[in-house]
């Protein structure tokens, strides 16, 4: 999200020429002040603590703010630093976020500014690009809250959870795994595809203390169809804690009235709506969703909260067709959008990787595209992001074997469906030809 004085030079300039800076800020009317706060995400005195944390990320290459308030558990109750980082170990009841050795271990390196590659070499790759990691992201919505850019005066206090107890899911998206949908485990087990899954399923509401939360990150698998995540927003609203922050991942394809109406209920909701292609690309990637279903359902959301995103699932598949879609998304999503872009990561499943697509020149001539549009020209973070793609391109190499393994594996999965690369994206079929050379 933009800050006020982004707003305020993007689209008020002409009517308040005397607000230049932060001081400034009280010159404006009330209910500009008041969308600033509510709209933008505006802390009253943090822009000038804006370019203090910056300067930060800048000097301390290794600091970030999660392992000091946030708590990711997985579908297998596998604990982590946050969703990027490699796991650490089993979450166990005994579990204490402040006391526990690791965690201590890894607060005192960053804030020593020594880097922990084994667990967060996903952020540091990222930067490496000259890219915004999700660290610097976290480090900079957390610090303006806790209104500070002194990592002395930061204390462990868990308030920020990432808790995924289910993999239940209804679709079967191509660059996921068995680990995070009950579809695609489904699916493998059909056609002979070996996966190795030790549940041992987190206990989303016992893990949750209700009393100090202050922003729950819900993913899945899919949530809306998760009974666990129904009793999480059910136990919010009993416990008067409909104002904390709560955001939502989902594919967009079932608003059922039961989770309406408890979001309906709770005042800070921000929905995040995982998209990776339009029509068609989506459906063959996030297999078997319907696109009439999910743009029918944005409008639906869009009674609900005005607070919706959408999350773009980068892949080999969709980053020559990232441009339709945004464009898209902008025409549909509440003003003003905010699209991100996230690359399917090393680790996950490894066919997927958006580096792996074999001609450098026409990503670049697509990835190009995304300069004219709004997201570009207004949203830092969308900025930021595809210049990293651009940056990256400019220099990838791809391998053959990847590729090669890419289209075998790819080509199971479409036998299986009925649904085939060459007939949706064609522009990548053609580089099969180079694995046989």
């Amino acid at each position: 999200m933009s800050s006020w004085i982004d707003f305020y030079n993007t689209i008020k300039a002409d009517e308040w020429p005397d607000c230049q800076n932060e001081d400034d800020f009280d010159l404006l009317p009330e209910e500009i002040k008041s969308e600033c706060i509510n709209n933008y995400n505006y802390v009253p005195g943090s822009f000038n603590l804006k370019s203090q944390i910056s300067n930060l990320l800048e000097t301390n290459k290794s600091f970030c703010v999660l392992p000091f308030v946030h708590l990711f558990v997985n579908e297998t109750n596998d604990i982590a630093y946050c969703c990027h980082a490699k796991f650490l170990k089993k979450h166990t009841p005994n579990f204490d976020f402040i006391e526990d050795d690791d965690y201590n271990d890894v607060r005192t390196k960053m804030k020593q500014g020594t880097k922990v590659p084994k667990f967060c070499n996903t952020c540091y790759e990222v930067e490496k690009h000259n890219g915004e990691s999700y660290r610097m992201l976290a480090t900079k919505e957390w610090l303006t809250k806790l209104q500070t850019s002194d990592v002395d005066k930061i204390d462990s206090k868990l308030v920020y959870y990432d808790v995924r107890n289910d993999s239940l899911c209804n679709l079967n998206c191509r660059m996921c795994d068995p680990k995070s949908s009950t579809q695609l485990q489904k699916e493998y087990k059909e056609m002979g595809i070996p996966f190795n899954i030790n549940y041992n399923k987190s206990k989303l509401n016992e893990i949750v203390n209700y009393d100090t939360v202050e922003k729950i990150y819900i993913a899945g698998g899919e949530p809306t169809i998760m009974p666990e995540v129904s009793k999480l927003l059910t136990k919010c609203i009993e416990n008067n804690r409909t104002d904390l922050d709560l955001t939502l991942l989902t594919n967009g394809t079932n608003v059922n009235s039961k989770f309406e109406s408890l979001l309906r209920q709770l005042t800070n909701v921000n929905l995040t709506l995982s998209i990776d292609g339009y029509d068609e690309v989506n459906r063959y990637i996030r297999w078997p969703s319907d696109w009439k279903t999910i743009t029918n359902n944005i409008e639906k959301l869009k009674q609900i909260t005005p607070r919706i995103c959408v999350n773009v699932t980068v892949s080999i598949l969709n980053i020559t067709r990232l441009y339709e879609l945004v464009k898209f998304l902008e025409s549909v999503l509440p003003n003003p959008p905010t699209i991100l872009l996230n690359e399917c990561m090393v680790g996950i499943n490894d066919y997927y990787v958006p580096f792996n697509f074999p001609n450098n020149n026409l990503a670049l001539d697509k990835l190009s595209l995304l300069k004219e549009t709004y997201s570009y020209k207004n949203e830092d973070y969308f900025k930021n992001k595809v210049d990293y793609f651009l940056n990256v391109f400019q220099q990838n190499t791809s391998n053959i074997d990847t590729l090669r393994n890419f289209f075998i594996f790819n080509d199971k999965l479409d036998n299986h469906r009925g649904i085939y690369l060459r007939d949706v994206i064609p522009e990548l079929e053609q580089f099969r030809k180079l694995t046989n050379e």
